[in-house]
């Protein structure tokens, strides 16, 4: 009996360890198949994201490729445009355009503008026009200083106007030299300018129309102040 006893014991023992086995073989075969499951899921949203984005930027490359063409076609409109105008206008056309105008900042603009129009004929009479004062072109005057000027003729700018053009001189040769009767120059500083009606510069003698930033003016006259060494200038402007 109880050697009977004893063999069911061991049938017991061996049946719940097969259980605990069978139930670790079902753990992990369902841990591998979702695992695959899962992985699976994921690089298959990969290759979809992959196939997307390979679209995407397929799409993008096309947009640039439209763009620059449609910059390009742009551009060669712009240029078309230009050269239309520039064949419109004839010398002749242009001058008595100006001449017509008959303002400062016409002639100021004739001269100093290069719009691969010839001036050759003309230009002197631009210049003329704007040194005389009668007939007086449309515009205003006014004195403002510019510098100083050393009694051993040393010119030291006070970075209010630049020479843009000077009669015969290359534009860069003579930007930054002292400023002369005749010049054209360019105001630098990045607020107006006031100018007054009198070369002392008095406040009680302020123009009503300052000068522009970055605007054009023809210099009238030159004038150092007596008993110092303060340049100051006469311009005509718009």
């Amino acid at each position: 009996m109880k050697r009977i006893e004893e063999k069911l014991k061991e049938i017991e023992v061996k049946d719940r360890a097969n259980r605990r086995l069978f139930r670790g073989v079902v753990i992990l075969i369902s841990s591998l198949m979702f695992s695959s499951l899962y992985f699976g899921t994921a690089i298959s949203k990969r290759n979809k994201t992959i196939a997307l984005s390979e679209v995407t930027i397929s799409e993008m490359d096309e947009t640039i490729f439209e763009q620059k063409v449609e910059q390009s076609e742009t551009y060669r409109k712009l240029d078309a445009s230009y050269d239309s105008l520039r064949r419109s206008l004839r010398p002749r056309e242009y001058w008595e355009y100006i001449r017509t105008e008959h303002s400062v900042e016409g002639y100021i603009s004739y001269i100093t503008n290069n719009w691969g129009i010839d001036k050759t004929p003309y230009l002197p009479r631009a210049i003329n026009n704007l040194r005389t004062s009668a007939p007086e072109a449309s515009g205003f005057r006014g004195w403002l200083w510019v510098g100083y000027k050393y009694n051993n003729g040393t010119y030291v700018s006070g970075d209010v106007v630049e020479v843009i053009y000077r009669e015969n001189s290359a534009g860069n040769d003579v930007r930054y030299s002292e400023i002369k009767k005749g010049d054209i120059v360019q105001l630098t500083t990045t607020r107006n300018r006031k100018t007054y009606r009198y070369r002392h510069l008095k406040p009680s003698s302020t123009n009503m129309h300052g000068w522009r930033n970055k605007t054009k003016g023809y210099v009238t006259d030159v004038w150092k102040k007596p008993g110092t060494s303060e340049l100051i200038i006469e311009i005509k402007y718009y």
